[in-house]
């Protein structure tokens, strides 16, 4: 009797510990992010509009569940021409960076290390899809998130959800 007690109680703390470590947005509802168990996902597709006459910046978060490391061969968006990449103060095209996932890890882009630039002359208003294609041959495609001139993208963070 006394492990069944142990054992709901440590239950009834497992339980209370989930609902407490959900993922909640600024708004206060939960958002959605559910574990990738193989393959390839793409996690955010932001895209922020320039201010100030800034190009347009695209951001991509994808994890590679798999067990061999992707390499990104090609990115278009919707409405745009070719990205070019940003690392760092080099200008490279998508194929020339060599961006590599390893397996089981992610790569994040961010403002001021790596992020995509896209042809400021085009309009981003309205719904865009961003593909991705990988050295195997696969390609992925989601819908990007657009953020108006100087706007933040979509915050990521493990283990606590994301935050819009």
């Amino acid at each position: 009797m006394p492990n069944q007690a142990c054992l709901l109680s440590l239950l009834c703390m497992l339980t209370a510990s989930a609902a407490i470590a959900a993922p909640m947005s600024a708004g206060g509802a939960i958002v959605p992010h559910e574990a990738v168990l193989s393959g390839l996902v793409i996690e955010h597709a932001d895209i922020v509009a320039g201010a100030g006459g800034e190009p347009v910046r695209a951001y991509l978060t994808l994890y590679n569940a798999g067990t061999a490391d992707k390499r990104i061969l090609d990115v278009s968006v919707d409405g745009f021409g070719a990205p070019m990449v940003k690392r760092q103060g080099e200008t490279l095209s998508v194929e020339e960076a060599f961006l590599v996932i390893p397996r089981q890890a992610e790569l994040f882009m961010a403002s001021g290390a790596l992020f995509l630039e896209l042809d400021e002359t085009l309009d981003v208003e309205g719904e865009r899809m961003i593909s991705v294609t990988f050295d195997d041959g696969s390609t992925l495609v989601a819908p990007v998130t657009l953020h108006p001139p100087g706007g933040v993208r979509t915050a990521h963070h493990h283990g606590i959800g994301d935050f819009e």
